[in-house]
């Protein structure tokens, strides 16, 4: 009854949406611009809400008139617990779309908050900066930019979708290595040697992969050398006998195997030219584009130790892990084993990760207490579910307060922390996440400024792990002033 009650609300309020002149709506507030009706569809607005359980957030709120369908975020005139609709799908032009990264927020975020708090030249951190999305704006608007990450894959992501390169020399060099690749001679071939290779790519794969990151290994210039690096490494996957839809994770699921057997080719050389085609004419744009009197720099792996001065910078934002969601570790080991970027095992480097589930069995013996009574009230039912994720729970939190003071001691008094994160569910029991990092943010000093969330859009990558409870549906932007 509630749910054809709110239907016929939702379908009269994109009802008006679409009536104001002819096939253009606006988007309801002032600072909204117009879509057209071929980008969000009544339809396809209703029904997506509906399908991905967003009228629960609406039942929460009591009030459809939160609910705004924006083309880009606002500079102002935000509700506070709103809930944004992004119409535009633009969220891999440029370098964004250099190589897949679970869980990266979209690059509407940094961009909004960077035209809201800063200006050129002023300084922008991100602490867990995953592969750039930040970075890439805050070049791309004539902001300096320091990134943080543990993962070695993820900092060199970053820095090869923020470095701008001579468009003739990348040309150059592709048609180059083209010609390089064809004409080597498939001897002498340097195989990678790591656990389980054999059983993630095939012969004749691991050959072709081998020539192409020879010859890429022969270009002069080292930022295109990462260029084509990078390149390489998003088709890893992709060539591998793992399903590349399992983003999140590394599995040789059902589907891959009906596909093996009813003979799947794989043409790694011909994956490796099509993802450069597809990319190089994308960096020459972003080159082109990008503030060449600016810096992008990696600092350090630890978010919770930031190797910068006190009062040295002009905004954070930045986008912590999801509770106990993502092993990038296991996620990413293939490509970070062709790229040399893991040598040791991997456990020690896992367990370092903010959010991590990789904790020993003496850390979860006992209940832990956090101090804030809304969280210790979770770890405590967790606890008699599962007593490893109440631990892994109540870690994030203690990890993400370290984070917080050190932001808080590197801003400028004045200055912002914005912080994107996603509630969970972690054995069938609710994780208001955005809720408590508040409540953590003000004990390190902060001040809420503005609390909303926008609607995840196309979000198919598959998660197969236990204890999670599905998709994050809605992201929540926080953002907390010095």
């Amino acid at each position: 009854m509630w749910e054809t009650q709110h239907q016929q609300i939702l379908k009269g309020f994109a009802h008006v949406l679409y009536s104001v002149v002819g096939n253009i709506v606006r988007a309801i507030g002032r600072d909204a611009m117009t879509i057209e009706k071929s980008q969000v569809r009544e339809k396809d607005l209703v029904e997506y809400l509906f399908e991905n359980g967003v009228q629960d957030r609406l039942e929460s709120h009591q009030a459809q008139s939160l609910m705004r369908v924006v083309e880009d975020i606002p500079l102002s005139g935000i509700s506070d617990n709103s809930i944004l609709f992004i119409a535009s799908n633009n969220v891999a032009y440029l370098t964004h779309g250099l190589h897949d990264f679970p869980a990266k927020f979209i690059p509407q975020i940094p961009r909004w908050a960077m035209r809201k708090y800063t200006k050129e030249k002023d300084i922008v951190l991100d602490p867990m900066c995953g592969s750039g999305t930040t970075l890439v704006e805050a070049r791309l608007h004539g902001r300096n930019s320091y990134g943080i990450d543990i993962e070695p894959l993820a900092q060199f992501l970053t820095k090869a979708k923020t470095t701008p390169l001579d468009a003739k020399r990348l040309v150059s060099d592709y048609d180059w290595l083209l010609r390089q690749i064809s004409s080597d001679d498939r001897k002498n071939l340097d195989l990678p040697d790591f656990p389980n290779r054999d059983h993630w790519f095939r012969k004749e794969v691991l050959a072709d992969l081998a020539i192409i990151k020879r010859n890429i290994l022969q270009i002069d210039d080292g930022n295109v050398r990462r260029f084509f690096l990078a390149c390489f490494s998003s088709i890893i996957k992709k060539t591998s006998n793992a399903d590349p839809e399992f983003v999140y994770a590394l599995a040789y699921s059902k589907r891959m195997k009906q596909l093996d057997q009813s003979g799947r080719k794989i043409k790694a050389i011909s994956e490796f030219r099509h993802t450069c085609d597809k990319a190089l004419p994308e960096m020459v744009k972003f080159s082109r584009k990008s503030h060449k009197d600016v810096f992008s720099r990696i600092i350090g792996q630890d978010a919770r130790e930031i190797e910068l001065e006190d009062s040295s910078v002009d905004l954070a934002i930045t986008s912590p892990p999801y509770i106990n969601a993502v092993d990038y570790v296991r996620a990413h080991k293939l490509e970070m084993y062709w790229l040399d970027l893991l040598k040791d095992g991997t456990l020690e480097l896992q367990r370092r990760f903010i959010g991590t589930e990789r904790v020993s069995a003496r850390e979860y013996s006992g209940l832990q207490s956090y101090g804030n009574d809304k969280l210790d009230k979770l770890l405590c039912r967790i606890y008699q579910i599962d007593r490893r994720r109440s631990y892994v729970v109540f870690k994030f939190f203690v990890d993400m307060k370290s984070n917080f003071e050190e932001v808080y001691r590197v801003l400028k008094k004045g200055k912002h922390y914005t912080v994107v994160s996603g509630d969970g569910v972690i054995r069938g029991i609710p994780i208001p996440t955005h809720e408590i990092i508040i409540d953590v943010a003000k004990d390190a000093g902060f001040s809420l400024v503005n609390c909303f969330s926008y609607v995840i859009r196309s979000r198919h990558m598959k998660i197969p792990r236990q204890g999670i409870g599905g998709l994050i549906k809605a992201d929540w932007i926080t953002t907390f002033k010095k």
